[in-house]
């Protein structure tokens, strides 16, 4: 089986594992042009690059209280614990057979006592500042497993949200890599999405009501031009592209458009 095809098996493989959670979890991160690609728009042309990790936020208000924590549940299945603090038991990051990274975010104003109830204090959990923007403007969307034949609401932030939300944020990513991989995917929005005009009507909102207000520095920094670091970066990320005759110069337009769209406000 090809690697992709592999992590593929083993994400469908993770939300059965994690089924009964899903309602009080939100799926973020580097499946999203996967989700939306082939579950949200049905453009099952386009091969969305997907990563290893699989990333779960979740918010305040758990819908009821769970007999297990998702580490109590995960912990008893096929997953190896990996250990960032060689020098602690807890908490551990999970890999399903030892391959994919299941991982969980909120934001900074959760409580420990929800911490403790859903997921664990076991796990590893990352608290990011404006994260429950995202939790905020979500949808559920299908998402099937035909080669089971199964099927599972997953809650996703909105196209528009995401896009939004990677915008203000990529800029403190840790490293050149993650910035790239952020702004790969939003460009995978802004190319494929076929509502464009309502998500840029979505963001405008978000604009409007004061999100997230350093959006528009950002972009301006890595966006100046065509040969801008922003440009470069997800051309590399994208690869050699047989649709596209000047690449670079279609993610400075698509880019220059979402600016413009920020900017008008």
């Amino acid at each position: 089986m090809p690697e992709t095809d592999r992590i593929e098996s083993l994400f469908f493989k993770v939300l059965e594992d994690i089924k009964d959670y899903l309602l009080d979890l939100t799926l973020v991160g580097g499946w999203m042009p996967y989700v939306y690609s082939r579950f949200l728009w049905n453009n099952l042309a386009v091969k969305a690059v997907t990563t290893a990790d699989i990333d779960f936020g979740f918010g305040t208000h758990p819908s009821k209280v769970y007999p297990k924590t998702i580490f109590s549940v995960l912990s008893s299945l096929d997953y190896i614990e990996r250990h960032p603090k060689i020098d602690r038991m807890y908490p551990v990051v999970l890999y399903k057979e030892g391959k994919v990274p299941v991982e969980f975010i909120t934001f900074p104003e959760v409580e420990e006592k929800i911490v403790e109830t859903l997921v664990g204090i076991q796990m590893t959990i990352s608290k990011i500042a404006h994260f429950d923007f995202l939790l905020n403007h979500r949808i559920s969307i299908d998402v099937v497993d035909k080669n089971k034949k199964a099927s599972y609401k997953v809650n996703c932030p909105t196209p528009s949200a995401f896009l939004y939300h990677k915008a203000a944020t990529f800029i403190f990513r840790e490293t050149e890599q993650r910035q790239a991989k952020d702004l790969y995917y939003m460009y995978f929005i802004l190319r494929y999405a076929p509502d464009l005009d309502v998500i840029f009507k979505e963001i405008s909102k978000y604009k409007k009501q004061g999100n997230l207000n350093d959006i528009s520095k950002n972009l301006d920094e890595f966006f100046a031009g065509k040969s801008g670091s922003g440009c470069l970066m997800v051309e590399k990320e994208n690869g050699p592209d047989e649709y596209i005759a000047d690449l670079r110069q279609d993610i400075f337009e698509r880019f220059s458009q979402l600016q413009k769209v920020i900017k008008d406000i």
